[in-house]
């Protein structure tokens, strides 16, 4: 009974390049209960008592490592893990990425396969992470063809992507039908829907946490596509071998400079628009306690055209660009620390000139971050996690300026940059209370502070400013504080089955208000301030999870419920266009409820692999400025919503992919009824989002076949059909008219708009050299 008990620690690495491999299972296989899986730097550590054991390490497409050990002191070993022969197909090497469904507390939580979206039919052949994650239950997809996606009920706004521990305000490009993630910079991708752990702050409804390759440290090495609208590619490889290494990738659309030497003569004029993005990252191991890497993204959508014979120029583009600098140092087996600083800015601007009157509009968010996270293992029953964070928010508001052909010039001189201070504190620890019932608990204590300079008007019930308070450079107007408790359990009925229940509330002081179905790149952001106070949610959450077969298969069963408070929509009869009115001004606030249940079963193993998601919610919003203070659907209050997802290894050269979809369709507000006023045409509409499209659903199927390695290139090409069946999706509705005036026979009907009405083949060869 007073037998020693030691820790066991370490890292698997790739023994080829010396990537970490996280989901890589380690056991003592004399003792399977002790074991871990690594996470995405791979580590892993866990406790035995003293003895002889043999050590086992498991990951699928590698072989198998097993090794004597004698445990008589607690270790920390850096094992290096050998190709297996076999591994020919990228969809078996990520199946063990992830650790049984139900091992850990995490509701709500997905890991995503990164390398088998290059399996899955996508539109224009362009693999997207983004697009991968609307086919999983409670995510919901913004429109036809679009990357923006709903999380249980939350605005677009309310889901935090990071990349690289920088946020990413404006994830699309090409107005949000692609992402702005190159699937060949990055190495893990974690989708958390609501439970979020306490390190994460500043969103309501989601995380999608999204990890960059940190290079190959022993090989040179290129992957790349060439696709119908863009190519991409991806260097890597060791700076000082074993110590050091890069990885550098770009994409490019390239339409415009095939298709503009043939328009550019026409009335068409040329394809006036396309997108780039570039990923770099830096490796260093500086020792065997330390690592450290710097890390960036800079990504644009730039475009011009002319109309009406010269008359009208227009020229924009709008991007994203991040750095990331992180420092990783072991103090011991049971503690490490990371130090990160992270700026991450978006822009927008667009800029016309229509017969001499030139005019400007921009708007943008820069924010420059510190963090310090602790991970404290002090024995295998507690896993702490501890940090402060801080972030220096700038954003600017739907500033423009115009000037006339006489030199007249006209701005929003009255609209300024808005400042803020966010700061957050927060301490988990995951406690094993006994083998069979693991309570992890979390506590995030958040403050936000608006500065100056800002001026608070009053104004009256003609909006005339009739009053003002001007505050000074970083002077404080306003400061908000929450605490965030977070608290989430897991009981083993079985060594396969597992109930988990899950409490969290979150607040977010930064807030995105847009008219249209998806975050556009003209949305603008804003902060919590004396005119705006912070979104807040409460989630409950309750599932049963089940691993078959030695998790070959998995499902879960999650039901949740979750209300919101401070929502923030544009108020009645809101006209977007230039003005010296700060935009907060225009919103309304109120509450919102939603509730659901959420069906998921995944295969994981095997020739046929895939996922089958099925969600019933509910959505609802109550403003008391808003269609009579009556509750309405919310614009993504979508009742059933369904996703099946297959892959199919025929042999050692073709795998077949498909998906299909569908859901209800999306709740929007039309007029019911026109008639004139005085010469005026008038639209009478109904209640607020009172009108459903109809229901979207689309069948996707894709072959990839491996072609035949040439020296040290190996290649492979992906066709894949979008819109199998052609349906006619809807992407938006318009009023038309019917019937003859003069005969009092018009009659108003919505018409849908479609953006992808047929079956849409393509085409991309992927390649590797090495």
């Amino acid at each position: 009974m007073a037998q020693s008990v030691y820790t066991l620690s370490g890292r698997v690495l790739d023994a080829t390049s010396g990537e970490p491999l996280p989901g890589a299972a380690v056991v003592l296989k004399e003792r399977p209960a002790a074991g871990a899986i690594t996470d995405a730097s791979g580590k892993y550590s866990f406790a035995a008592p003293e003895g002889m054991y043999t050590l086992t390490i498991k990951y699928i497409g590698y072989k198998t490592f097993e090794q004597p050990l004698q445990l008589n002191q607690s270790l920390n070993l850096t094992t290096r893990l050998n190709s297996a022969a076999y591994q020919v197909q990228e969809v078996e090497v990520v199946a063990a990425r992830k650790p049984p469904i139900n091992e850990t507390a995490a509701m709500g939580q997905l890991e995503l396969p990164l390398e088998t979206l290059k399996t899955l039919p996508v539109i224009f052949g362009e693999v997207d992470i983004l697009k991968t994650i609307q086919l999983m239950p409670g995510v919901k997809s913004a429109g036809e063809g679009s990357t923006g996606f709903y999380v249980r009920g939350g605005g677009a706004d309310q889901n935090l992507v990071l990349l690289d521990k920088a946020t990413v305000y404006n994830p699309g490009h090409l107005f949000n039908f692609f992402s702005v993630f190159n699937s060949d910079a990055l190495d893990n991708t974690t989708l958390i829907k609501g439970n979020m752990p306490a390190r994460y702050g500043g969103r309501l409804s989601s995380v999608l946490d999204i990890g960059m390759k940190e290079g190959d440290f022993q090989n040179f090495r290129a992957d790349g596509g060439i696709g119908l609208i863009s190519s991409r590619l991806s260097v890597q490889g060791p700076l000082v071998e074993d110590k050091a290494s890069f990885i550098l990738s770009g994409r490019r659309t390239y339409v415009d400079v095939l298709l503009n030497p043939f328009l550019n003569n026409s009335e068409q004029g040329g394809v006036p628009y396309h997108f780039y993005d570039l990923n770099g990252k830096l490796s260093f191991i500086l020792s065997d306690k330390d690592r450290l890497h710097l890390s960036g993204y800079y990504g644009r959508d730039v475009g011009e055209f002319t109309l009406s014979d010269g008359r009208f120029d227009a020229d924009f583009f709008w991007g994203n660009s991040s750095a990331t600098a992180r420092w990783n140092h072991t103090f011991s087996n049971k503690l490490e620390m990371d130090v990160s600083g992270v700026l991450s800015k978006y822009d927008f601007e667009f800029g016309w000139d229509f017969g001499g009157f030139a005019t400007l509009a921009e708007t943008g968010v820069q924010d420059y971050t510190a963090m310090v996270d602790f991970n404290y293992k002090p024995n295998a029953r507690h896993h702490l996690q501890y940090g402060l964070h801080y972030t220096y928010h700038k954003l600017r508001p739907r500033s423009g300026e115009a000037e006339s052909a006489n030199g007249e010039i006209f701005g929003t001189d009255q609209l300024r940059t808005k400042y803020g201070h966010e700061y957050a504190f927060y301490f988990s620890d995951d406690i094993h209370l006994t083998d069979r019932l693991l309570l992890s608990l979390g506590l995030r204590n958040s403050y936000f502070t608006q500065v100056g300079p800002f001026t608070l008007y009053q104004f009256n019930d003609n909006q005339f400013a009739t009053d003002s308070a001007t505050y000074g450079r970083g002077e404080k107007v306003k400061t908000y504080h929450a605490w965030e408790p977070r608290v989430s359990m897991k009981y083993d009925l079985s060594k396969t089955a597992s109930l988990k229940a899950a409490y969290t509330q979150s607040a977010q002081y930064l807030h995105l208000v847009s008219n249209a179905y998806t975050t556009l790149p003209l949305d603008v952001w804003v902060p919590s301030s004396a005119l705006v106070e912070p979104q807040r949610a409460t989630q409950y959450a309750l599932g049963y999870f089940k691993s078959i077969k030695d998790n070959q298969y998995e499902g879960s069963v999650e039901v949740y419920y979750k209300e919101l408070e401070n929502q923030l929509e544009y108020r009645e009869g809101f006209a977007p266009g230039p003005s010296n009115r700060d935009l907060e001004y225009e919103f309304v606030s109120g509450s919102g409820r939603s509730y659901g249940v959420e069906l998921f079963l995944r295969k994981n193993y095997g020739n046929l692999q895939g996922w089958f998601g099925y969600t019933l919610s509910r959505t609802t919003r109550t403003f008391p400025g808003l269609n009579d203070g009556e509750l309405f659907p919310a614009r993504y209050d979508r009742r059933h919503d369904l996703s099946a997802v297959a892959s199919y290894k025929l042999n050692e050269r073709w795998i077949f992919g498909g998906s299909f979809v569908y859901g209800t369709g999306e709740a929007t507000t039309l007029p019911m009824r026109r008639y004139l006023l005085e010469g005026t045409v008038n639209y009478q509409y109904g209640d607020r989002n009172s009108f459903r499209m109809q229901p979207t659903h689309r069948l996707d199927l894709s072959a990839t076949l491996q072609g035949k390695k040439w020296k040290n290139i190996e290649n492979s090409w992906t066709f894949s059909i979008y819109n199998v069946y052609g349906r006619k999706n809807p992407y938006l509705y318009y009023i038309d008219n019917e019937g003859s005036a003069y005969e009092g026979s018009v009659k108003l009907q919505a018409k849908k708009v479609s953006i992808v009405p047929f079956p849409l083949p393509s085409v991309t060869l992927n390649f590797t050299w090495k």
